[in-house]
């Protein structure tokens, strides 16, 4: 079944996993082993995860259907669940062990842009990757460090540190996906999955200021209602639901992490006046730039 035809699912949030394991979690991320197997690798039925899980598997393996599309995990991958999308587990074999970060979206948007973007976009077009023997032992050095730091609950610097650790890793992640991504250029993909890939290319380039499915099919040769639904295809969502939550993440950091004002963010992202960035957010999420900033 296409992952647009699943009509019962349910969701889980961080704060499922952070309620679990208090009071030792940090803020807006923690360490969790069993209790992602539990949360997130047992479940049949399809679910949304609410955040970040960058899990590397250690061993025995699963199959994950994740926007639509079966992904193999195994012993030595490195994968990335991000938010919004539809996932279900296909399989898992009895021995299936992996550590796991669970981070909220909010705190990968804290981080310097491009750094939150690229994170996004490198997951939703290739979540899981087979690291290198050497990438591997790199990054688990990083969870090792990160959970010696994470339990060191007496020392007064604990959550800069940890934070800082982080971001570091998730640097590093950034240049392992980077790679993968070129050397995977030279395989040829059926043409949906291709011309998908292209597209978060260029919405990675230009969402920033282009804002609507013309542009991107215009770029890519197709009219809007094909590309819309080649995307929709392979990844469950469609192209105008891709531009909106990615748009909406870049909004959520620039508020998060700078004092700009709503006049030049939304000049600076290309709406035509901040009335209608105001209305285009609060359509989205619920409530508007202002109110959404006061939660900091």
């Amino acid at each position: 079944m296409d992952a647009g035809e699943h009509r019962d699912f349910f969701s889980i949030s961080t704060g499922d996993f952070f309620d679990e394991v208090k009071p030792k979690f940090i803020n807006d991320f923690c360490l969790s082993h069993s209790r992602a197997r539990n949360r997130l690798f047992d479940n049949e039925t399809p679910f949304i995860f609410g955040g970040f899980c960058i899990s590397v598997c250690l061993s025995g393996g699963c199959v994950l259907k994740i926007g639509g599309r079966n992904r193999n995990v195994s012993s030595g991958s490195l994968l990335i669940l991000s938010p919004d999308q539809l996932i279900s587990l296909v399989s898992a074999t009895a021995d299936f062990e992996a550590k796991s970060i669970i981070v909220s979206q909010d705190m990968i948007l804290e981080f310097p842009s491009p750094v939150d973007i690229n994170i996004i976009n490198m997951a939703l077009r290739n979540p899981v990757v087979d690291l290198p023997e050497r990438k591997l032992e790199d990054v688990l050095e990083y969870y090792d460090f990160l959970e010696k730091r994470y339990s060191e609950t007496p020392n007064a610097y604990r959550v800069e540190i940890a934070k800082t650790l982080l971001y570091a890793l998730v640097l590093e992640l950034c240049d392992i996906f980077r790679s993968v991504s070129e050397d995977e250029a030279e395989i040829r993909k059926p043409r949906q999955e291709k011309l998908t890939d292209d597209f978060f290319v260029l919405l990675t380039r230009h969402f920033r200021t282009e804002h609507h499915v013309g542009f991107y099919a215009d770029r890519l040769n197709r009219t809007p209602k094909y590309l819309s639904g080649a995307v929709k295809r392979i990844t469950g969502k469609s192209v105008s639901d891709w531009i909106s939550s990615t748009l909406i993440s870049e909004i959520k950091m620039l508020l998060n992490v700078t004092d700009k004002t709503v006049l030049e963010i939304s000049e600076e992202l290309n709406f035509s006046s901040p009335s209608v960035f105001v209305q285009y957010f609060r359509r989205n999420t619920g409530i508007t730039p202002l109110q959404y900033r006061k939660r900091r």
